[in-house]
């Protein structure tokens, strides 16, 4: 059996992992709320910058000339691809990292590319650490969670630049998709070139009257589309992180006042048991006394 002393020394270090744990999940919880307003704001612009891109790109005369614009084709004659992973600069928050890494090494795994024909951009310093491992880095340097809008942007605009001067063939986006409050699934969506597969919206047979051209007025909104994209994508994994940790530190909370629990009632016993040897001991003591007068 443990020494009280120790078990009441254990209970006070598991008291300083419960403060630390609490205060952790109220500044998670702080985050996601900041997030989350960000996130919505983002969504609001995204839904009707693409409305008007859609609107114009299905009608039928620009739906023809779309597949001609540069951010319609493949580029690149090397064939390489970027891969932009979304990841976070810490730990503490559950799967949210290693589920991506495990989807990326499942990636390879099927063989569905070579090594040589991918390139990885991390933004979060756990995907750096990772990828530098074992794949072939676009940048070496890190890119920190702490972006500003205007940072996104401009990396958004430098990703357009390298695609449009024939770096990559295609960019992808690999991140994790909130899909409810407690349920995450890892997501890869191309980025560029632009497909119009996914659009759901039928042919519109308007006929805009376009000023100054249609080539001139598509290349301005796409890039505005593309970076809201990527600022939406941004703060959708940062919500997933922030989610992340506050439900692993809730859980290791509960798990921390288990363990308190559990040492209380061995620290209950362990005193209780010392108290009755005690007593048995002053009892045959004074029974010695007894026997001898």
């Amino acid at each position: 059996m443990s020494n009280p002393k120790e078990i009441k020394r254990r209970i006070l270090s598991i008291e300083s992992v419960i403060k630390t744990t609490e205060a952790m999940k109220m500044i998670s919880i702080v985050k996601l709320r900041k997030t989350k307003d960000l996130l919505m704001q983002v969504k609001i612009y995204l839904d009707y910058i693409e409305s008007v891109l859609l609107d114009l790109l299905l009608t039928k005369k620009c739906k023809e000339n779309s597949k001609k614009n540069q951010y319609f084709s493949e580029k690149g004659k090397g064939k390489m691809k970027l891969f932009i992973v979304f990841t976070s600069d810490r730990g503490l928050c559950g799967s949210f990292n290693s589920s991506i890494f495990e989807k990326i090494n499942h990636f390879f795994q099927k063989k569905k590319y070579s090594y040589n024909e991918c390139v990885f951009l991390s933004i979060g310093k756990k995907g750096s650490d990772f990828l530098c491992k074992k794949y072939n880095m676009y940048n070496k340097n890190w890119i920190d969670n702490n972006l500003s809008n205007q940072k996104i942007q401009f990396l958004g605009s430098k990703l357009i630049f390298d695609f449009l001067k024939g770096k990559f063939s295609s960019i992808y986006l690999m991140y994790n998709h909130l899909k409810k409050s407690l349920f995450q699934e890892i997501v890869i969506e191309k980025f560029l070139p632009i497909t119009t597969k996914n659009f759901k919206k039928k042919i519109s047979e308007i006929y805009y009257i376009l000023e100054p051209s249609k080539k001139e007025i598509l290349n301005f909104l796409i890039p505005k589309f593309l970076n809201a994209k990527l600022l939406k994508i941004f703060w959708e994994s940062a919500t997933a992180e922030h989610t992340s940790r506050m439900i692993s530190m809730h859980k290791a909370t509960e798990n921390a006042y288990d363990i308190k629990h559990d040492l209380i009632l061995n620290y209950n016993k362990e005193r209780q048991t010392t108290i009755t040897k005690e007593i048995l001991e002053i009892i045959s003591g004074l029974e010695s006394i007894n026997k001898k007068k």
